[in-house]
Order: C-alpha cells, then structure tokens, then sequence
C-alpha cells in the first residue's frame, strides 16, 4: 500500500508540473475576450447550443440557459476548462431570474460542475455513459424557495440532495483530493460549509470543470425526457427562466498532504480502495477537521 500511495503521489507530481499553474485558467471576467478561453460542451460534443445569452458585462459573467437539465443522459449549458490533478475551484455568483429576484419557472439552478470527459461525441452517442456531480443554486420544484442541489452521477444513474438556500450572492467551491469532491457554500461574511462528500474513485483522468446551467424541466415534453437522444438532440422552444451573473472563479492547487488523513494506515494490507480519498469521505471524520485541513 505504501508503494502505491508513492506511486500515485509521484503520477500527481507529474500532472501538476505539466500544469503547473492553475491558477492562470482563473477568470474574474473583467474582458469578454476571456470567453474565448472557456470550452462550450455543445460545441465539443457536436449538440445544439442551447445557451441563450452568453456574455461578460459590467464585470460579470451572464449566462442564460435554454429549457434543460442535467440529469441522467440528459444534457444542458456546460462552460468548462479540463484540469489534471487535485483543485480547488470556487465562483461567487447570483442566480435569478431574468427580471426577478429568483427564477419563476421551476428547477432552474445554475453553478459548478466537474465532469468526466466523454469518448463519443453527438455521432457515436451511446447511453449510460455520464459521469460529473455539481453544486448549483436556484429554485427547484417550488419557485419562491431558494435551495442548493448537490447531484452525482455514475454511469448516468444520477442522485440528488436539496438544501434551503438564500437569494443573492454566495460563493460556492468545490475540492479535489484525489478520489474524494468536498463541496462548498458561504455566504459573505459567513464560514464555509460542506453540503456533501462524494467518493469518485472512478473520476481519476483530467476533468472538465467549469459553471453549468439549466432552467424548466417540468416544462419539456415527457416523451423527449424519456428519450435522452432526443432530448440533447433538440432545443426546445418552451420559455425559461434563469439568470447566472458570476464575479469571478478561481483555480489552486489544494496543499494538503494526504498521508496525514486521520485513520491512515499506509500498511493496511493490500485493500486498494482503504485510501486517504476514501477517508475523507466517510464522516466519522468531521466536517470540522476537513474544513480545517482545506483551509479558507
């Protein structure tokens, strides 16, 4: 066990010098040139655009989404930039509607997402093939109650948790140790707060992680959210409902030394998954002493 963590901390060594500043890929969106610096996942997959506005004003990032939603094969709005190796990212951002304090149509949500690149594009789709969890913001099923959704989904069987939520901004962050994603929320002047842990171990190649989006899906027809293919094939034209404004979002590198994981046992026989990650996930470890090991 113990020559594998050395092997495993060697291969982060090597992706971190091949990106050696991810801090660079941060944006506090002060130029529209810097849109050119996102990936658009429509594009590189080959599906409609179904981003309505895309724009930087006044210092903001403004993103509007079509009728969509990430949900199992489903597919909505996704800007992303690929990272190798651990990270630290954080956006603070304002979600509402497009002229009222929060969304009027239902599930529009709009935050940060980290995704498993696909090896097929529109042509060679297949299903079952998803892989990403977020941290979003928004309204849910009921449109004057501001909630966070934490979503997971492996091999596009997706499991989601809601948790009240305030208009307005908030900062929301998401870090990766290896196999484990701690998920974040504060509000200005308040502490960080862990909404969720999630082991990933499955999740190990570069990401795409970035800001996602998606509006109104108790409004698109049952019969294209039964047929994924047909769904991210077509936009719909029914009307939604949300506003994403982003002040800026911020990539590091986490300084955490893993071998120092309370319950750590480097000669734990030969158990693969018996890994500092794992740990990390399981809260007989506090959210106290995680919050204190990734800092502010």
């Amino acid at each position: 066990m113990k020559q594998l963590w050395s092997f495993l901390l060697l291969l982060g060594s090597i992706h971190a010098s091949a990106q050696a500043d991810i801090e660079q890929l941060s944006d506090e969106f002060s130029d529209e040139a810097s849109l050119v610096q996102w990936k658009r996942f429509h594009d590189v997959e080959g599906f409609p655009d179904k981003i309505g506005l895309l724009a930087v004003k006044e210092g903001k990032l403004k993103l509007q989404p079509k009728a969509s939603g990430w949900y199992a094969d489903n597919q909505a709005p996704f800007l992303f930039k690929t990272l190798t190796g651990n990270f630290d990212v954080r956006a603070r951002l304002k979600v509402s509607g497009k002229g009222t304090e929060l969304p009027t149509i239902d599930w529009s949500l709009a935050g940060l997402m980290v995704r498993q690149p696909k090896r097929t594009d529109r042509n060679s789709w297949q299903p079952r093939q998803e892989n990403w969890l977020f941290i979003t913001t928004g309204v849910a099923e009921q449109t004057n109650l501001p909630v966070f959704e934490v979503k997971t989904t492996n091999n596009s069987l997706s499991n989601l948790k809601l948790r009240p939520a305030k208009a307005g901004w908030v900062e929301l962050r998401i870090v990766r140790l290896e196999a484990a994603f701690v998920l974040m929320a504060r509000y200005e002047g308040q502490r960080w707060q862990i909404l969720e842990r999630f082991y990933r171990p499955v999740m190990m190649g570069p990401l795409q992680v970035g800001l996602n989006a998606y509006s109104c899906w108790n409004a698109i027809p049952p019969s294209m959210k039964t047929d994924p293919k047909i769904f991210n094939e077509r936009v719909v034209d029914t009307p939604a409902d949300l506003q994403l404004e982003v002040d800026y979002i911020r990539f590091k590198r986490p300084r955490i030394d893993l071998t120092q994981v309370p319950g750590y046992q480097p000669a734990f026989g030969q158990v693969l998954f018996y890994t500092p990650a794992n740990l990390l996930t399981d809260y007989a470890i506090s959210n106290e002493t995680i919050l204190a090991m990734v800092g502010d």
